[in-house]
């Protein structure tokens, strides 16, 4: 393929980078519209599932081991890109136009680990809201040990926003999910629990007085 005159497009939103790269040479009727997903170190990422959609139908597919696939027979006009992957960011292009033959379109996504590492700088930099939205973007299995470290890294979030209700939720989330730490999520959770007990005891004794 062409990779010649390469322009790159960034679109950065609150949740991931869009990377859309694109050739030249247009064109009339229908032709192959191929996306590329690579993830953070620009490596293709394989095995993730994209639907390629208009205002009239959508197509879905898989890309292969070098992050790429091919949609035949596509028409010129506006599109949008989604897609998932364990372990990685959901992918929810911005939309894009196809009116040259031979284009093709990048798309970043981030592994989980780089995310967790962008969330703890957010942490550091109290910004809980984007830290929140980034650790909702990573697609995982809800008995994997990733979603048992989402759910310790959202727990954090909250209990340094002094959130104990919520701290609570994500960590019973985490035992759930993380069973091999059951029980030292339990004795946690009745920590937080116990102080809560307390301190709404000491608060109702000051109102008293």
């Amino acid at each position: 393929m062409n990779y010649k005159k390469l322009k790159v497009i960034l679109i950065i939103s609150a949740s991931l980078f869009l990377a859309a790269c694109k050739t030249t040479g247009e064109f009339t009727g229908d032709a192959n519209l191929t996306i590329l997903v690579v993830d953070e170190n620009g490596s293709g990422v394989g095995n993730c599932s994209v639907i390629l959609s208009n205002f009239n139908k959508s197509e879905n597919g898989i890309t292969n081991e070098n992050g790429m696939c091919v949609f035949s027979n596509v028409p010129s006009g506006e599109f949008r890109l989604t897609g998932q992957k364990n372990g990685y960011s959901k992918l929810e292009s911005e939309p894009f136009n196809f009116i040259n033959k031979g284009d093709i379109f990048c798309f970043e996504i981030f592994s989980s680990g780089q995310i967790l590492t962008k969330v703890e700088q957010l942490y550091e930099q109290r910004d809980y809201k984007n830290a929140s939205e980034l650790l909702d973007q990573v697609v995982c299995d809800k008995k994997s040990s990733l979603y048992a470290a989402i759910c310790l890294y959202k727990s954090y979030g909250f209990f340094l926003q002094e959130n104990k209700k919520q701290t609570l939720s994500e960590l019973k989330k985490m035992k759930k999910a993380d069973k091999a730490f059951e029980e030292i999520y339990e004795k946690i959770i009745q920590k937080i629990e116990i102080n809560e007990i307390e301190n709404e005891s000491q608060e109702g004794e000051g109102e008293t007085l």
